[in-house]
């Protein structure tokens, strides 16, 4: 891709997040309130900054501040959604060290 294809690339917003952009617009009220974003492939607005929203994850709210370096990268990029694996070897090794 060269650099106008990547200028007039469109980013991906789902309806609840125009939604959204409308309503903090519109209202001081709605600027206030916190946000709950379900589609982590929704990319982040720059109306965004400043404000705290809550991505899930799948199975739960994780709470992020969105600052000015975030925009233009996806919600869930900040997210984890996978616990990590411990296998039973480290398990086994931690408790002969305590």
């Amino acid at each position: 891709m060269n650099n106008s294809q990547i200028k007039n690339k469109l980013i991906f917003c789902s309806e609840d997040i125009w939604r959204k952009i409308f309503l903090c617009k519109q209202s001081i009220v709605f600027k206030n309130r916190e946000k709950f974003i379900y589609q982590r492939s929704s990319t982040i607005p720059k109306i965004f900054v400043n404000y705290e929203v809550s991505v899930y994850s799948g199975k739960k709210w994780v709470k992020k501040n969105i600052n000015k370096w975030m925009v233009g990268f996806k919600f869930g990029e900040f997210t984890w959604n996978k616990k990590s694996a411990i296998y039973k070897a480290k398990q086994l090794k931690k408790k002969k060290h305590n």
